[in-house]
């Protein structure tokens, strides 16, 4: 009789913006994930978790409140169900929880790992869902908070094994002082903080072409219009250049009389001034006036951590000081600062730069099951070199030919197989396997234990 065929009705397809890892790549995804955990604790954060999902008007999606294309919807549970948002990022709710738990001791340092969601079109290296590995100090407003968020980000790139890579840094408010040279209204300086911050992606021409877009009807409230005196006062302010010092006095020059902008020169310099004493390489670190951070909460110091053989990817380490946004909870202004590694990001640029091996299993050993009337001393035996602290994986397959289970040990890159037949269990020995040296040998339980650990 001829077996039926199923038609398959669902076609196994992957949402564009949305990536899979499979167990090849998930493992040394895990093992950088493992690094950047270290690195952070060994600087005294501690492990925060919150929702996937918060309240719209926590994440400021009722007025869009931080420019963010966001997954909003109606939660139906209830009568009247609730306006819910998936998180954009890691650090609005951690100004919720700080709001929260007005007893947490602080200086709070808390590091987060966890996926967020951005309702953007997707390129290379920008995913629509995609971890985020942040580590923040909330409650000092001390300039060494924002230096040792910068060691921070210079220790855990180094622990990673990347060398080529630069921290560039710059400061909102000297950014913030802009309107008053530029002669631009302050209410559109987001829109302009968002639009330099492109200058990597875009080139400078298009970003001063975009800067003095038209409008295309009173309605359109994106396009900027600045005169070309603002446009040149921005190009000359992003003309800045030479070495450190001749740009520090450039720069107070150019901001002659603005307060702000005085006061974000002055902690540049402190910064300086202490990554240089811990003795963080000039070739790592970079004031960068170009340094914008499209987000609208950041209130001091902005970072970017960009790798040097592939600056197309983008900023894969970034972050900033955001003063004022637990405000918008409690009404008081709580400093804090932080910085977050994109870990899908710097996951596709390492695979990009061939520092990504793909691993196919965990196991050390392979027990082959050959004659079933000894599976269960073979799953005793692996209890055992479990209990040792050997990953020892048990063959489940169906084919228990001698030739498919060593098919499998090749495949999955295991490099040990335990062999236990009649042979074997008469003599009272083990079988054991190299791989890799292509070797056997008969030996006992205890040799064998003493053989894998």
């Amino acid at each position: 009789m001829k077996k039926e065929e199923k038609n398959p009705t669902v076609k196994p397809e992957l949402l564009g913006g949305f990536k899979d890892y499979l167990p090849e790549t998930m493992i040394p995804r895990q093992g950088i994930i493992a690094i950047i955990k270290k690195t952070y604790e060994s600087f005294g954060f501690l492990p925060l978790e919150t929702p996937g999902m918060e309240r719209s008007s926590v994440l400021g999606s009722d007025k869009n409140d931080f420019r963010m294309q966001v997954y909003r919807f109606k939660d139906n549970f209830g009568e009247t169900g609730q306006d819910v948002t998936l998180r954009f990022d890691l650090t609005v709710p951690l100004s919720r929880v700080v709001a929260a738990y007005p007893n947490l001791v602080k200086p709070f340092k808390r590091y987060q790992l966890g996926s967020v969601w951005r309702k953007e079109k997707p390129q290379a290296g920008r995913f629509r869902e995609f971890a985020q590995f942040d580590a923040d100090i909330v409650g000092s407003d001390s300039i060494l908070a924002d230096s040792e968020i910068i060691s921070l980000m210079y220790e855990t790139m180094k622990n990673l094994g990347v060398i080529n890579f630069v921290i560039r840094f710059n400061n909102r408010k000297i950014l913030n002082g802009l309107p008053n040279v530029a002669n631009f209204d302050e209410k559109r300086a987001a829109d302009v903080f968002q639009i330099l911050d492109k200058l990597d992606k875009l080139g400078p021409e298009k970003v001063f072409e975009e800067l003095q877009l038209k409008p295309l009807s009173e309605f359109d409230k994106e396009a900027l219009n600045l005169s070309d005196e603002s446009v040149a006062k921005i190009r000359e302010f992003l003309a800045i250049s030479g070495d450190l010092e001749s740009v520090i006095e450039k720069l107070k020059t150019f901001f002659n009389g603005v307060a702000l902008a005085q006061e974000g020169i002055a902690e540049c310099e402190q910064i300086i001034e202490n990554i240089k004493f811990l003795g963080i390489p000039q070739e790592n670190w970079k004031f960068d006036l170009s340094v914008a951070r499209g987000l609208g909460y950041y209130t001091g110091p902005v970072f970017e951590t960009t790798l040097s053989e592939i600056p197309e990817m983008g900023s894969v380490f970034s972050g900033g000081r955001f003063d004022d946004l637990v405000m918008r909870f409690t009404g008081e202004r709580v400093p804090a600062v932080g910085a977050s590694v994109g870990v899908d990001r710097l996951f596709a640029a390492l695979e990009k730069l061939g520092k990504i091996k793909k691993i196919q299993s965990v196991s050390k050993v392979l027990l082959t099951i050959i004659d079933e009337r000894y599976a269960k001393d073979i799953i005793k035996m692996a209890q055992g070199l479990r209990n040792v602290g050997v990953n020892a994986e048990v063959f489940l397959g169906k084919d228990r030919s001698f030739k498919n289970q060593l098919a499998y040990a090749l495949k999955k890159e295991i490099p040990f197989m335990i062999i236990l037949g009649e042979e074997e269990k008469k003599q009272g020995m083990i079988k054991l396997k190299d791989l890799n040296r292509r070797e056997e040998m008969l030996l006992t339980e205890n040799e064998v234990i003493d053989k894998l650990i």
